[in-house]
Protein backbone atom coordinates (compact mmCIF):
# COMPACT_ATOMS: atom_id res chain seq x y z
CA UNK A 1 0.00 0.00 0.00
CA UNK A 2 2.45 2.50 0.76
CA UNK A 3 4.86 1.61 -2.03
CA UNK A 4 1.66 2.33 -4.23
CA UNK A 5 0.95 5.46 -2.52
CA UNK A 6 4.95 6.13 -3.12
CA UNK A 7 4.86 5.41 -6.81
CA UNK A 8 1.68 7.73 -7.41
CA UNK A 9 3.53 10.90 -5.72
CA UNK A 10 6.73 10.26 -7.27
CA UNK A 11 4.45 9.92 -10.89
CA UNK A 12 2.48 13.29 -9.93
CA UNK A 13 5.92 15.22 -9.42
CA UNK A 14 7.51 13.95 -12.59
CA UNK A 15 4.23 15.04 -14.27
CA UNK A 16 4.53 18.20 -12.79
CA UNK A 17 8.08 18.69 -13.34
CA UNK A 18 7.35 18.02 -16.86
CA UNK A 19 4.76 20.29 -17.23
CA UNK A 20 6.79 23.28 -16.07
CA UNK A 21 10.11 22.39 -18.14
CA UNK A 22 9.43 20.36 -20.98
CA UNK A 23 12.20 16.92 -19.93
CA UNK A 24 9.71 14.19 -20.43
CA UNK A 25 10.52 14.61 -24.71
CA UNK A 26 14.07 15.57 -24.14
CA UNK A 27 14.81 12.93 -22.20
CA UNK A 28 13.23 10.27 -23.91
CA UNK A 29 15.25 11.11 -27.26
CA UNK A 30 18.37 11.71 -25.99
CA UNK A 31 18.53 8.62 -23.81
CA UNK A 32 17.88 6.44 -27.06
CA UNK A 33 21.00 8.21 -28.42
CA UNK A 34 23.37 5.09 -29.80
CA UNK A 35 27.22 5.84 -29.12
CA UNK A 36 29.85 3.26 -30.93
CA UNK A 37 30.59 -0.02 -29.55
CA UNK A 38 34.31 0.25 -30.93
CA UNK A 39 36.85 0.42 -27.66
CA UNK A 40 38.78 2.92 -29.22
CA UNK A 41 35.81 5.22 -28.51
CA UNK A 42 36.29 5.20 -25.05
CA UNK A 43 39.96 6.37 -24.82
CA UNK A 44 38.25 9.72 -24.28
CA UNK A 45 36.34 8.30 -21.45
CA UNK A 46 39.26 7.39 -19.75
CA UNK A 47 40.23 10.82 -19.54
CA UNK A 48 36.98 11.92 -18.53
CA UNK A 49 37.09 10.06 -15.64
CA UNK A 50 40.42 10.60 -14.49
CA UNK A 51 39.32 13.99 -14.51
CA UNK A 52 36.59 12.95 -12.12
CA UNK A 53 39.03 11.36 -9.80
CA UNK A 54 41.58 14.25 -9.60
CA UNK A 55 38.95 16.83 -8.71
CA UNK A 56 37.74 14.11 -5.80
CA UNK A 57 41.32 13.08 -4.94
CA UNK A 58 42.36 16.96 -5.65
CA UNK A 59 39.19 18.19 -2.96
CA UNK A 60 40.69 15.66 -0.02
CA UNK A 61 44.46 17.12 -0.32
CA UNK A 62 43.16 21.03 -0.54
CA UNK A 63 41.98 19.92 2.99
CA UNK A 64 45.70 19.26 4.22
CA UNK A 65 47.87 21.38 2.15
CA UNK A 66 49.00 24.81 2.73
CA UNK A 67 50.44 26.91 -0.07
CA UNK A 68 52.64 29.42 1.97
CA UNK A 69 55.64 29.75 1.76
CA UNK A 70 56.58 30.73 4.99
CA UNK A 71 59.64 29.21 6.73
CA UNK A 72 59.11 26.42 9.37
CA UNK A 73 60.79 24.02 11.10
CA UNK A 74 59.86 20.49 10.60
CA UNK A 75 58.73 18.65 13.59
CA UNK A 76 56.99 15.70 12.01
CA UNK A 77 57.52 11.83 11.79
CA UNK A 78 59.68 11.13 8.95
CA UNK A 79 62.62 11.29 11.01
CA UNK A 80 65.65 12.19 8.17
CA UNK A 81 64.30 15.79 7.75
CA UNK A 82 63.02 16.69 11.60
CA UNK A 83 64.32 19.91 12.78
CA UNK A 84 64.95 21.15 8.99
CA UNK A 85 64.31 24.51 7.61
CA UNK A 86 61.43 24.20 5.07
CA UNK A 87 58.66 26.01 3.61
CA UNK A 88 54.58 25.33 5.24
CA UNK A 89 53.77 23.92 2.16
CA UNK A 90 56.72 21.36 2.28
CA UNK A 91 55.88 20.76 5.49
CA UNK A 92 52.32 20.45 5.05
CA UNK A 93 53.06 17.79 2.21
CA UNK A 94 55.39 15.43 4.28
CA UNK A 95 52.29 15.49 6.93
CA UNK A 96 49.83 14.90 4.58
CA UNK A 97 52.44 11.86 3.54
CA UNK A 98 53.04 10.51 6.79
CA UNK A 99 50.92 11.63 9.60
CA UNK A 100 47.53 11.53 7.61
CA UNK A 101 45.38 8.01 7.21
CA UNK A 102 45.37 7.27 3.89
CA UNK A 103 47.44 10.60 2.90
CA UNK A 104 49.88 8.80 0.85
CA UNK A 105 47.61 6.77 -0.90
CA UNK A 106 45.89 9.97 -1.82
CA UNK A 107 48.39 11.82 -3.06
CA UNK A 108 49.88 8.92 -5.33
CA UNK A 109 46.07 8.43 -6.37
CA UNK A 110 46.40 12.18 -7.80
CA UNK A 111 49.59 12.35 -9.09
CA UNK A 112 48.67 8.93 -11.24
CA UNK A 113 45.55 10.32 -12.27
CA UNK A 114 47.30 13.62 -13.31
CA UNK A 115 49.80 11.24 -15.29
CA UNK A 116 46.65 9.29 -17.11
CA UNK A 117 44.51 12.29 -17.43
CA UNK A 118 47.48 13.84 -19.91
CA UNK A 119 47.97 10.24 -21.89
CA UNK A 120 44.46 9.62 -22.37
CA UNK A 121 44.08 13.74 -24.16
CA UNK A 122 47.08 12.80 -25.93
CA UNK A 123 46.18 9.31 -27.35
CA UNK A 124 42.28 10.73 -27.79
CA UNK A 125 43.87 13.19 -30.02
CA UNK A 126 45.86 10.72 -32.13
CA UNK A 127 43.15 8.83 -32.40
CA UNK A 128 40.59 11.44 -33.68
CA UNK A 129 43.58 12.83 -36.17
CA UNK A 130 44.45 9.06 -37.87
CA UNK A 131 40.73 8.55 -37.92
CA UNK A 132 40.10 11.91 -39.88
CA UNK A 133 37.69 12.55 -37.09
CA UNK A 134 38.35 16.64 -36.96
CA UNK A 135 37.01 17.22 -40.15
CA UNK A 136 34.06 19.28 -40.61
CA UNK A 137 31.92 19.76 -38.87
CA UNK A 138 34.01 18.47 -35.86
CA UNK A 139 36.58 21.73 -36.36
CA UNK A 140 35.85 23.36 -33.19
CA UNK A 141 35.78 20.18 -30.93
CA UNK A 142 39.39 19.96 -32.11
CA UNK A 143 40.64 22.99 -31.32
CA UNK A 144 38.65 22.32 -27.98
CA UNK A 145 41.04 19.04 -27.75
CA UNK A 146 44.04 20.46 -28.40
CA UNK A 147 43.44 23.45 -26.15
CA UNK A 148 42.41 20.65 -23.35
CA UNK A 149 46.03 18.87 -23.86
CA UNK A 150 47.88 22.40 -23.53
CA UNK A 151 45.97 23.05 -20.31
CA UNK A 152 46.39 19.53 -19.07
CA UNK A 153 49.98 20.04 -19.17
CA UNK A 154 50.02 23.13 -17.85
CA UNK A 155 47.90 21.56 -14.81
CA UNK A 156 50.30 18.97 -14.47
CA UNK A 157 52.93 21.19 -14.14
CA UNK A 158 51.09 23.40 -11.46
CA UNK A 159 50.33 20.65 -9.18
CA UNK A 160 53.85 19.26 -9.91
CA UNK A 161 55.65 22.03 -8.72
CA UNK A 162 53.63 23.09 -5.40
CA UNK A 163 55.04 21.01 -2.77
CA UNK A 164 58.24 22.90 -2.74
CA UNK A 165 60.84 20.36 -2.38
CA UNK A 166 63.97 20.09 -4.07
CA UNK A 167 62.77 18.74 -7.39
CA UNK A 168 59.96 20.86 -8.19
CA UNK A 169 61.55 24.10 -6.95
CA UNK A 170 64.53 23.06 -10.07
CA UNK A 171 61.65 22.66 -12.26
CA UNK A 172 60.45 26.09 -11.34
CA UNK A 173 64.01 27.42 -11.69
CA UNK A 174 63.80 26.12 -15.51
CA UNK A 175 60.39 27.66 -15.90
CA UNK A 176 61.96 30.92 -14.87
CA UNK A 177 65.02 30.94 -16.93
CA UNK A 178 62.60 30.30 -20.00
CA UNK A 179 60.24 33.27 -19.35
CA UNK A 180 63.38 35.32 -18.89
CA UNK A 181 64.85 34.32 -22.44
CA UNK A 182 61.62 35.81 -23.66
CA UNK A 183 63.17 39.15 -25.60
CA UNK A 184 62.05 42.65 -24.19
CA UNK A 185 59.08 41.42 -22.01
CA UNK A 186 60.70 38.13 -20.16
CA UNK A 187 61.96 40.01 -17.35
CA UNK A 188 58.31 41.51 -16.47
CA UNK A 189 56.31 38.15 -17.40
CA UNK A 190 59.13 36.43 -14.58
CA UNK A 191 58.48 39.27 -11.88
CA UNK A 192 54.92 39.61 -12.31
CA UNK A 193 54.61 35.60 -11.98
CA UNK A 194 56.47 35.27 -9.08
CA UNK A 195 55.98 38.09 -7.30
CA UNK A 196 59.46 39.67 -7.50
CA UNK A 197 62.89 37.51 -7.62
CA UNK A 198 63.09 34.18 -7.82
CA UNK A 199 62.30 31.73 -5.67
CA UNK A 200 59.61 33.95 -4.29
CA UNK A 201 57.89 31.43 -2.26
CA UNK A 202 55.63 33.48 -0.05
CA UNK A 203 54.12 35.73 -2.91
CA UNK A 204 54.33 32.55 -5.69
CA UNK A 205 53.15 29.76 -4.07
CA UNK A 206 49.59 31.12 -2.88
CA UNK A 207 48.61 32.53 -6.61
CA UNK A 208 50.19 28.49 -8.52
CA UNK A 209 47.72 27.28 -5.81
CA UNK A 210 45.00 29.31 -7.23
CA UNK A 211 45.68 28.48 -10.64
CA UNK A 212 45.88 25.16 -9.71
CA UNK A 213 43.02 24.08 -7.86
CA UNK A 214 41.05 27.11 -9.51
CA UNK A 215 41.53 28.77 -12.77
CA UNK A 216 43.31 25.70 -14.86
CA UNK A 217 40.50 23.27 -13.25
CA UNK A 218 37.63 26.25 -14.20
CA UNK A 219 38.63 25.98 -17.88
CA UNK A 220 39.27 22.54 -17.87
CA UNK A 221 35.42 21.94 -16.77
CA UNK A 222 34.30 24.51 -19.14
CA UNK A 223 35.83 23.09 -21.86
CA UNK A 224 35.16 19.47 -20.98
CA UNK A 225 31.44 20.48 -20.85
CA UNK A 226 31.58 22.54 -24.47
CA UNK A 227 32.97 19.45 -25.63
CA UNK A 228 30.78 16.72 -24.40
CA UNK A 229 27.54 19.13 -25.79
CA UNK A 230 28.82 19.28 -29.14
CA UNK A 231 29.98 15.93 -29.15
CA UNK A 232 26.04 14.96 -28.22
CA UNK A 233 24.56 17.23 -31.18
CA UNK A 234 26.80 16.27 -33.83
CA UNK A 235 27.04 12.91 -32.99
CA UNK A 236 30.28 10.15 -32.94
CA UNK A 237 31.96 9.20 -36.11
CA UNK A 238 31.74 5.29 -36.57
CA UNK A 239 34.28 2.96 -38.15
CA UNK A 240 32.89 2.69 -41.91
CA UNK A 241 30.69 -0.53 -42.58
CA UNK A 242 27.63 -1.66 -45.09
CA UNK A 243 24.52 0.70 -44.42
CA UNK A 244 26.29 3.28 -41.86
CA UNK A 245 25.74 6.81 -42.16
CA UNK A 246 27.25 9.84 -40.63
CA UNK A 247 24.00 10.82 -39.12
CA UNK A 248 23.14 7.49 -38.27
CA UNK A 249 25.78 5.90 -35.61
CA UNK A 250 25.35 2.41 -34.73
CA UNK A 251 25.84 1.21 -31.06
CA UNK A 252 24.23 1.06 -27.70
CA UNK A 253 21.69 3.22 -26.73
CA UNK A 254 22.53 5.57 -23.92
CA UNK A 255 20.34 3.93 -21.19
CA UNK A 256 20.33 1.20 -19.77
CA UNK A 257 23.31 -0.44 -22.01
CA UNK A 258 25.85 2.65 -22.09
CA UNK A 259 24.99 3.97 -18.86
CA UNK A 260 25.68 0.73 -17.28
CA UNK A 261 29.03 -0.28 -19.20
CA UNK A 262 30.47 3.74 -18.53
CA UNK A 263 29.70 3.30 -14.92
CA UNK A 264 31.71 0.13 -14.49
CA UNK A 265 34.11 1.26 -17.09
CA UNK A 266 34.38 4.86 -13.95
CA UNK A 267 34.78 2.21 -11.29
CA UNK A 268 36.72 0.06 -13.17
CA UNK A 269 39.42 3.14 -14.08
CA UNK A 270 39.48 4.68 -10.47
CA UNK A 271 40.17 1.11 -9.24
CA UNK A 272 42.95 0.85 -11.74
CA UNK A 273 44.73 3.89 -10.37
CA UNK A 274 43.91 3.40 -6.69
CA UNK A 275 46.41 0.26 -7.46
CA UNK A 276 49.06 2.05 -9.10
CA UNK A 277 49.22 4.20 -6.43
CA UNK A 278 49.12 1.68 -3.94
CA UNK A 279 51.65 -0.74 -5.51
CA UNK A 280 53.84 1.97 -7.43
CA UNK A 281 55.97 4.72 -5.81
CA UNK A 282 55.39 7.97 -8.02
CA UNK A 283 57.10 11.58 -6.68
CA UNK A 284 58.46 10.50 -3.62
CA UNK A 285 59.14 14.16 -2.28
CA UNK A 286 60.65 13.12 0.92
CA UNK A 287 63.88 11.81 -0.33
CA UNK A 288 64.57 15.04 -2.30
CA UNK A 289 64.03 17.79 0.80
CA UNK A 290 63.05 20.97 0.92
CA UNK A 291 64.12 23.70 -1.97
CA UNK A 292 67.04 25.73 -1.75
CA UNK A 293 67.98 27.63 -3.81
CA UNK A 294 71.92 27.35 -3.79
CA UNK A 295 71.25 22.95 -4.30
CA UNK A 296 70.33 21.61 -8.00
CA UNK A 297 68.60 18.25 -8.52
CA UNK A 298 70.75 17.16 -11.43
CA UNK A 299 68.79 14.01 -11.60
CA UNK A 300 65.67 15.90 -11.96
CA UNK A 301 63.07 14.34 -14.38
CA UNK A 302 59.79 15.76 -14.57
CA UNK A 303 56.39 13.86 -15.62
CA UNK A 304 56.65 12.25 -19.16
CA UNK A 305 54.58 15.00 -20.83
CA UNK A 306 57.57 17.55 -20.13
CA UNK A 307 59.82 15.25 -21.34
CA UNK A 308 60.09 16.49 -25.23
CA UNK A 309 60.49 20.04 -23.24
CA UNK A 310 63.48 18.87 -20.91
CA UNK A 311 64.61 16.79 -23.45
CA UNK A 312 65.00 19.94 -26.55
CA UNK A 313 66.35 21.71 -23.92
CA UNK A 314 68.81 19.72 -23.13
CA UNK A 315 70.44 18.84 -26.29
CA UNK A 316 69.94 22.33 -27.55
CA UNK A 317 73.63 23.83 -27.77
CA UNK A 318 74.31 27.14 -26.19
CA UNK A 319 73.77 30.18 -28.50
CA UNK A 320 72.95 33.56 -27.96
CA UNK A 321 72.86 37.09 -29.88
CA UNK A 322 73.19 40.15 -28.83
CA UNK A 323 71.41 43.13 -30.46
CA UNK A 324 71.22 46.93 -29.22
CA UNK A 325 73.36 45.89 -26.41
CA UNK A 326 70.56 43.16 -25.43
CA UNK A 327 71.60 39.31 -25.47
CA UNK A 328 68.84 36.99 -26.83
CA UNK A 329 69.62 33.48 -25.55
CA UNK A 330 68.48 31.47 -27.88
CA UNK A 331 69.13 27.82 -25.98
CA UNK A 332 65.93 28.25 -23.97
CA UNK A 333 63.96 30.56 -26.37
CA UNK A 334 64.17 27.93 -29.09
CA UNK A 335 63.07 24.95 -27.75
CA UNK A 336 60.81 25.76 -24.88
CA UNK A 337 59.11 28.74 -25.87
CA UNK A 338 59.07 29.06 -29.95
CA UNK A 339 58.74 24.74 -30.16
CA UNK A 340 55.81 24.49 -28.26
CA UNK A 341 53.90 27.47 -29.64
CA UNK A 342 54.85 25.52 -33.14
CA UNK A 343 53.77 22.46 -32.15
CA UNK A 344 50.24 22.97 -30.49
CA UNK A 345 49.44 25.53 -32.92
CA UNK A 346 50.28 23.31 -36.10
CA UNK A 347 48.28 20.59 -34.12
CA UNK A 348 45.61 23.22 -33.86
CA UNK A 349 45.59 24.73 -37.11
CA UNK A 350 45.46 21.15 -38.96
CA UNK A 351 42.14 20.65 -40.12
CA UNK A 352 41.92 23.99 -41.70
CA UNK A 353 45.24 23.69 -43.29
CA UNK A 354 44.28 20.12 -44.66
CA UNK A 355 40.81 21.49 -46.12
CA UNK A 356 43.18 24.38 -47.89
CA UNK A 357 45.78 21.95 -49.56
CA UNK A 358 43.03 19.35 -50.73
CA UNK A 359 40.06 21.96 -51.33
CA UNK A 360 37.78 19.41 -49.58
Amino acid sequence: MGNTKTGRVLAGTGRAVDDRLGGAGFMNKNLRKAFPGHWSFLLGEIALYSFVVLVLTGIFLTFFFKPSGAPVHYDGSYVPLRGLRMSEAYESTLHLTFDVRGGLLMRQIHHWAAVVFVAAICVHLLRIFFTGAFRKPREVNWLIGVTLFALAMAEGFAGYSLPDDLLSGTGLRIAQGIMLSIPVVGTYIAMWVFGGEFPSSEEFLPRLFTVHILLIPGLLLALISAHLMILWHQTHTQWPGRGRRERAVSGEPTFPNFAAQSSAYFLFTFGLLAAMAAAFQINPVWLYGPYEPSQVSTGSQPDWYVGFLEGALRITPHLSTTVAGHTIAWNPLLPAVVLPAVFLTSIALYPFAERWATGD
